[in-house]
């Protein structure tokens, strides 16, 4: 009896000694040593994805990229009524513990615990300890230096400049002519290809840290001359495999895309909006058929187009009356105005900020919603 209650206590023992783990598979740290916290001991800067939970929705999709500096990006979208992601940027406070961190006030003050290769979003109250809740945890999906190549890629929009076959010799096609460029857009995990004959989209992953893994690729589905459909079967064959990816960093900045076959695309950058003046308002504008005479302080053109604006709810309904026809000063990027056709515009409006000479607004064309042709 006494052998048996001796080797009982030491099982006791032995499991008391033994990690538990919480909802992730990971063991807790019951007590965390001072010296060696999530701030000194991890390697946490990168970006963190998951779905947090939501009083009166499905959940939010969450992306959060915490830089060494430091600062962080946010991005949320509300599973059932958002189309496209919430960005917010700001800066991030270790609390004295070092194992979580409180963003800053502008943005919620919300805290989140920090563990190896995980974040967890703290609730008001709750004590910065693992285990946590699991719906409240966010994933490390990307390092620090991934997630900075992937900040630049998604900084610039990247016109195709040259494309070399593995002996030096142009690929036919492209890029394509001059009043047709074919551009690269990186957001939110997505690249977006255009300039051929239909808009090309699909994720994308960086792998090593240099190299672009492009996933299934979608389209529009129009049908165009044969040498803009052959640049959309061309590109679609380069990127069917992981390409090497190279940065050149400059006010204008090369980018080059190195496929296993030795092809080569090169791309020079252009300063999205969204990094130059921060997150944008979206806005409805009906485009007149005709211009209309005006005196443009801006331009100096005595015709302008005349606009108005649009409402519509989240299914996409009009809302409300439309106001009245106003000359329209600014330009827009990436529309131009055919007359007798009438559009509706989705716009992305950014603040150029106080201290900014010029417009107090930048726009930048973001959809065709409708578009008709008007008779005099």
């Amino acid at each position: 009896m006494r052998t048996l209650l001796s080797l009982l206590a030491l099982a006791l023992a032995l499991t008391a000694c033994m990690p538990r783990k919480d909802g992730d598979g990971i063991p807790p740290v019951a007590n965390p040593d001072p010296a060696h916290n999530s701030r000194n001991s991890l390697d946490w800067a990168g970006v963190y994805e998951g779905v947090l939970p939501c009083a009166n929705c499905p959940g939010i999709q969450t992306r959060l990229t915490l830089n060494r500096d430091e600062t962080f990006e946010l991005s949320t979208l509300y599973l059932d009524r958002d189309k496209a992601p919430r960005i917010v940027r700001g800066r991030f406070s270790w609390q004295p513990s070092g194992n979580a961190i409180t963003l800053d006030a502008q943005h919620g003050g919300q805290q989140f615990m920090v563990g190896e290769g995980r974040l967890a979003q703290l609730e008001a109250g709750a004590a910065p300890v693992w285990p946590q809740q699991p719906n409240r945890v966010l994933k490390f999906v990307a390092s620090a230096d991934q997630a900075g190549m992937q900040r630049t890629l998604e900084s610039y929009r990247w016109t195709l400049t040259s494309a070399t076959a593995a002996q030096g010799q142009r690929i036919e096609g492209l890029p394509a002519g001059v009043g047709r460029p074919i551009v690269f857009s990186f957001a939110e995990g997505r690249l977006n290809i255009e300039g051929g004959c239909n808009r090309t989209f699909g994720g994308y992953q960086i792998e090593g840290g240099s190299r672009l893994k492009v996933g299934r690729m979608a389209s529009t589905l129009m049908a165009c001359e044969p040498a803009a459909m052959k640049i959309d079967a061309t590109l679609s064959e380069l990127l069917a495999e992981p390409a090497k990816l190279e940065l050149a960093p400059g006010a204008e900045p090369g980018l080059r895309l190195v496929t296993p076959v030795g092809a080569t695309l090169s791309f020079k950058g252009q300063m999205t909006p969204e990094a130059r003046y921060g997150p944008p308002t979206r806005v409805f504008l009906e485009v007149a058929a005709q211009t209309a005479a005006c005196n443009n302080p801006l331009s100096g053109a005595n015709a302008c187009i005349q606009v108005r604006e649009r409402r519509f709810d989240a299914q996409g309904l009009v809302v409300g009356t439309p106001g009245a026809w106003q000359p329209f000063y600014d330009p827009i990027e990436g529309y131009t105005h055919q007359p007798g056709v009438s559009n509706v515009l989705r716009l992305k409006r950014f603040e150029r900020g106080a201290s900014a000479s010029g417009p107090q607004f930048v726009y930048v064309l973001d959809l065709v919603v409708e578009s008709k042709t008007v008779s005099r």
